[in-house]
């Protein structure tokens, strides 16, 4: 498993200088820094990195992960779980965006959720900074959320050990970490119900439609709230 940490994180940070050499060729084929040959060979050292990172995150064909319970992939210390696909999102990369791809990897590492982090990025399919800030933050969430949830039940299976004593240390530091988890996986529910609002501009249409119906008759009335692109209808 820390083979492929490694091998993950040394992928990353390779297509991050890639990002930054073709920012820095992109400012070398402008006025007044014209210089194309520059330019051209930054390109080509960029193009060099980013097949090498490509590699290093290619999975195995011969040792590919299957899908198992849960819908989560059965994998081996081998296997570099932490290495969806990256899609690269910034159509005009400067030395800003490339500057601040480098930090947000760097603060996946320091949280030590890269993996969930960069999936989560790719499964929402972010679009923008925003969009994998957040992805990375619920990620985080989530990581905090279920290692203070583990903590809980540890010290309760302590707690059961002993003689029950509501006021013991275990019984206290296990209510405090399962209030701890409670809260992360409301602040994580709430990051997802801000994502969907930075998508769709936090704008709700509501359709109200009016009916006649004569003496005797029945009616049966629809409505519809429509949320971005999201139409659902209410009988």
């Amino acid at each position: 498993m820390a083979k492929s940490k490694e091998r993950v994180k040394n992928a990353l940070t390779t297509l991050a200088e890639a990002k930054t050499l073709r920012a820095t060729a992109k400012e070398l084929n402008s006025v007044p820094c014209s210089d194309p040959l520059g330019a051209a060979f930054m390109r080509m050292d960029a193009e060099s990195l980013e097949d090498q990172a490509r590699k290093d995150l290619q999975l195995n064909e011969n040792n590919t992960p299957v899908v198992g319970t849960g819908g989560e992939l059965t994998i081996s210390d081998e296997q570099v779980i932490e290495s969806p696909k990256l899609i690269n999102t910034v159509d005009k990369p400067d030395n800003i965006t490339a500057e601040a791809s480098r930090d947000r990897l760097h603060l996946m590492l320091d949280v030590d959720c890269i993996g969930m982090a960069v999936d989560a990025a790719e499964t929402i399919q972010a679009e923008n900074s925003l969009e994998k800030m957040l992805a990375h933050q619920l990620a985080a969430g989530h990581k905090l959320a279920m290692t203070f949830a583990k903590k809980a039940l540890d010290y309760l299976s302590k707690q059961e050990r002993e003689s029950f004593n509501q006021n013991s240390i275990h019984a206290v530091e296990s209510a405090r970490a399962a209030n701890t988890s409670a809260k992360l996986m409301d602040v994580y529910q709430k990051g997802v119900l801000a994502l969907a609002k930075v998508r769709t501009g936090g704008k709700q249409t509501v359709t109200v439609q009016h009916v006649s119906v004569s003496d005797g008759g029945q009616a049966l009335v629809t409505g519809g709230i429509k949320t971005g692109a999201k139409n659902e209808k209410q009988q």
